[in-house]
């Protein structure tokens, strides 16, 4: 489920540098109400994930590291995904984001935008999509892919 809704946000990330409210919202709320279902613990649990990503990463966005909506949507996934999975899920994706980083400045040409000081960013959620899926594939297809905490 995480994989989709990361799917849809890149989607929007690569056409508009954005990321809606509604798609990170309703992420955490699936999420807590997933886990609802497993017991009060898991949806404690999940919600812990959330609160300690919701500090991190707003230190994170206070320092322009990332995108406020990269933020919102690493919290939902994480939410999803819950303990342990969220952490591979996070490396994952700091992975994919540095190769998304490196594709960028392979293909960037100088542009107006540059030129002119202000900054380019990249279009993060795609990096969620990797990490999501290779979390996803480590659990089913490709066990290899599995780092244990």
């Amino acid at each position: 489920m995480a994989v989709a809704w990361c799917a849809v946000a890149s989607y929007g990330d690569v056409r508009t540098r954005r990321i809606p409210n509604w798609l990170t919202g309703s992420l955490a709320l699936a999420a807590l109400a997933i886990h609802s279902f497993y017991g009060l613990r898991a949806a404690l649990i999940s919600l812990l994930v959330m609160a300690v990503l919701t500090a991190a990463g707003t230190l994170v966005y206070s320092r322009g590291g990332i995108g406020g909506g990269d933020i919102k949507l690493a919290i939902a996934a994480s939410g999803m995904l819950s303990y342990p999975l969220c952490l591979p899920f996070l490396l994952y994706s700091a992975i994919g984001g540095g190769v998304l980083a490196v594709g960028f400045l392979i293909m960037r040409r100088p542009s107006r935008a540059s030129a002119s000081g202000k900054r380019e960013t990249l279009p993060y959620a795609v990096a969620f999509v990797f990490g999501a899926l290779l979390v996803a594939l480590s659990q089913t297809y490709a066990p290899f892919l599995r780092i244990t905490i």
